[in-house]
């Protein structure tokens, strides 16, 4: 045996919820799972003791943007502005630190106008006065909505696909929306692919702090140049040196549906796999962001009267999508915010003609917020995955009933009903939208407070989980997600030997104290990739 950790509390999550002392590890995979004393009676190259703490498998971020994170880490960070002023102080710096190097555009990420003491928007002229030389964005922190100055916009007029986008493109005020974002992206250089796996290697490292051996990450479409053949060849080539410290299934995205077409026409496949990167569900985004007005509703927003949202497939578009799917073996997840467009998504699986032959068919829908009864029963009946998000508690709590009215409120973000039901859920991040710190999204999903620990008795108390079900969320769930059940998930002989420790047993720990409790270690195939330093 190579290995073997004794002395914990280790949680193996498996069907019998057993609760074991010690774990055996012998070339990557679990070989023993038991008590001290029984592992007393193996020899051993390791032994390493836990004292007492709590091991559990490996966590799972099952929607994130792990090559946009990295990214928006080298940007200019806007997430803590206050006003529009403080975000033009901040790109101006930027701007004034980077004289004399080649800057060929300037990207700002994570502004949120509600946070605001006058909220609004940036404004064209405003980016101008920065530059009218180097290409401007500026991003809302959902993604959804953003503001360039008139260097970017001459720019996007150039694309071909201009003419698609023109109608979400405001060229007096430089305001973009839904695909006008997505496409600024195109316009500009795209990093080389040593740059790529460089924001690759750094955005595993980041997640092993937080205790993830797995993520579901979509990164095709993330990147300026949107060069989706590089960002693939950087997985790959990196997976093929043992150089990913992380098990990737990529959510491939493509913002038009002939791309995603083409794609599978090439011959990719949902569970196309090396050793740690493997081709994971197409992605489609349906709607928009609740915080931009732009997630489709049945019904117009309290607040914006007409204002329905969008959607980006016609159902006939989205039934071929999932026909297509369907047919050629590939899972599907898609974003959905406003509860149009789930019931776009439900109907368009259940016409599917060719849903029961797909050996892939575990469809799903991200976010899932803005669900009703009717909803929750269409994606039992259709069996569709929920990947749901619990840190948006923290991020929307104060402005869903403002924005829907409290006619809508009934089994919204309704995360612990959709468990209660069987719905297939998972937990993710959506980073860098909001944090992936695994510990939060945890006491999110438990205590239903935002990360100030309010409202005492939680946002919706009705859907707090429990520990358990929250961490099966970044565990066991997560992997079903991601047809990997039979390898992680839980701690069992002959599953990967991939754990995370903790500092404290978040089972036993007041609720409110799970958000600060550190990661100690995480062993991916039974090798340590991080691992805690604590002052003596």
């Amino acid at each position: 045996m190579d290995t073997i950790f004794f002395n914990g509390c280790i949680r193996t999550l498996d069907d019998s919820e057993k609760v074991a002392e010690a774990v055996g590890i012998e070339n990557g995979r679990i070989v023993f799972v038991g008590t001290d004393k029984e592992a007393e009676a193996f020899s051993c190259k390791k032994r390493i003791d836990l004292k007492g703490r709590l091991m559990l498998p490996g966590f799972v971020d099952t929607h994130m943007h792990m090559l946009h994170y990295a990214f928006v880490e080298r940007s200019v960070k806007l997430f803590d502005c206050t006003s529009v002023e403080e975000m033009l102080a901040a790109a101006k710096k930027r701007l004034e630190e980077s004289k004399g190097q080649k800057l060929t555009w300037l990207y700002c990420r994570g502004w949120n106008e509600e946070h605001f003491d006058k909220p609004r928007y940036p404004h064209k002229d405003e980016l101008d006065a920065l530059s009218t030389e180097i290409p401007i964005i500026m991003v809302r922190v959902c993604g959804h909505v953003a503001v360039c100055n008139s260097c970017g916009l001459e720019l996007l007029k150039k694309i071909p696909e201009f003419p698609e986008i023109a109608k979400e493109v405001d060229l007096d005020t430089g305001l973009l929306k839904e695909n006008a974002v997505q496409f600024y992206s195109s316009v500009l250089e795209a990093p080389s692919q040593e740059e790529v796996e460089g924001y690759i290697k750094y955005s595993a490292k980041k997640l092993n702090e937080c205790g993830f051996t797995g993520v579901q990450s979509d990164d095709l479409a993330s990147l300026p140049g949107k060069n989706w053949r590089r960002i693939m060849a950087s997985y790959k080539a990196l997976d093929a040196r043992g150089e990913l410290s992380i098990r990737h299934y990529e959510q491939c995205l493509f913002e038009r549906a002939e791309d995603a077409k083409a794609f599978i026409e090439e011959g990719y496949r949902t569970g196309q796999r090396g050793d740690h990167f493997t081709v994971g569900p197409m992605k489609l985004i349906q709607d928009g962001s609740l915080g931009a007005r732009t997630a489709a509703m049945n019904e117009p927003y309290e607040d914006s009267p007409g204002n329905t949202g969008i959607i980006t497939f016609s159902q006939e578009e989205l039934d071929d999508l999932f026909a297509f799917f369907d047919q050629h073996q590939m899972q599907a997840a898609v974003h959905c915010i406003g509860d149009r467009a789930m019931d776009m998504v439900i109907e368009a699986t259940a016409k599917s003609p060719y849903r029961k032959n797909n050996k892939k068919g575990r469809h799903g829908i991200v976010h899932c917020q803005i669900t009703n009864p009717r909803i929750l029963q269409g994606m039992k009946d259709q069996d569709l995955l929920a990947y749901i998000q619990p840190v948006f508690i923290d991020l929307d709590m104060n402005t869903v009933e403002p924005a829907i009215g409290a006619h809508r409120m009934d089994k919204v973000y309704a995360w612990k009903s959709m468990l209660d039901m069987g719905i297939h859920t998972s937990g993710g991040s959506d980073a860098p939208v909001v944090s992936f710190d695994a510990m939060e999204n945890i006491y999110f999903a438990v205590t239903r407070k935002n990360i100030s620990g309010q409202p005492q008795e939680g946002w919706i108390p009705s859907e707090k989980m429990s520990v358990d079900e929250a961490v099966k969320l970044f565990t066991k769930n997560a992997a079903y997600a991601s047809y990997t059940e039979d390898e992680n998930g839980t701690i069992e002989v002959e599953k990967n030997a991939d754990f995370v420790v903790l500092e404290k047993d978040i089972y036993k720990i007041d609720p409110d104290e799970i958000k600060t409790t550190k990661v100690d270690m995480t062993v991916l195939g039974g090798e340590i990739v991080y691992e805690r330093k604590v002052e003596e």
